[in-house]
């Protein structure tokens, strides 16, 4: 797991995405740094058995394989999730969590860009969000805390990764975000 702060910079910068209950399970890396305009992020995800859900924007990706970021909005229990699937579906909500209680407002105009294709090893996936549209939406680099996450459907269930495992079965626990320093 990473410290408690990631520095964002124009260098890339790798993290592990581990089982998110604090098993030895690893499901592939991601890498992250900025440019001058945007923040970058490349999930590698491993998974030899593809179970991918919805190809339009905003549809329940959430229902198959996804790769995730969830970055604070000016407080830690406000924050945008950006999802992307195997097969190049994304998706994009306002989260408002309320100790675990949260209500989620979908996004009609995608605030990032992505991208998807499939490896030898499972899939990739290529986020851009611009941060003149992070700063339109209340993003606050000086507070800023994220973490990213992979969910992997099995025949077996399903399983969760994630930079810092948040210890239980649910991604949306903002008290496992980590510090997110754009320099």
């Amino acid at each position: 797991m990473p410290g408690k702060e990631i520095k964002l910079t124009d260098t890339p910068a790798e993290v592990v995405l581990r089982d998110n209950s604090g098993g030895d399970g690893i499901g592939g890396k991601a890498t992250l740094w900025r440019t001058e305009n945007a923040i970058k992020v490349l999930f590698c995800a491993v998974d030899n058995d593809i179970i991918s859900y919805g190809k339009k924007y905003n549809e329940p990706l959430w229902k198959g394989d996804t790769v995730e970021i969830f970055l604070t909005l000016g407080r830690r229990n406000r924050y945008l999730e950006l999802e992307v699937n195997p097969d190049g579906a994304g998706y994009a909500t306002f989260v408002e969590n309320r100790n675990g209680e949260f209500e989620l407002e979908f996004i009609d105009e995608p605030p990032f860009k992505w991208e998807a294709r499939r490896t030898e090893y499972g899939y990739e996936c290529r986020f851009e969000i611009p941060f003149s549209t992070l700063k339109a939406i209340g993003f606050d680099e000086n507070e800023a805390y994220f973490n990213l996450y992979m969910q992997d459907y099995t025949a077996g269930g399903l399983r969760l990764y994630a930079m810092a495992p948040t210890m239980c079965g649910s991604f949306h626990r903002p008290e496992a975000f980590v510090k997110l320093a754009v320099e």
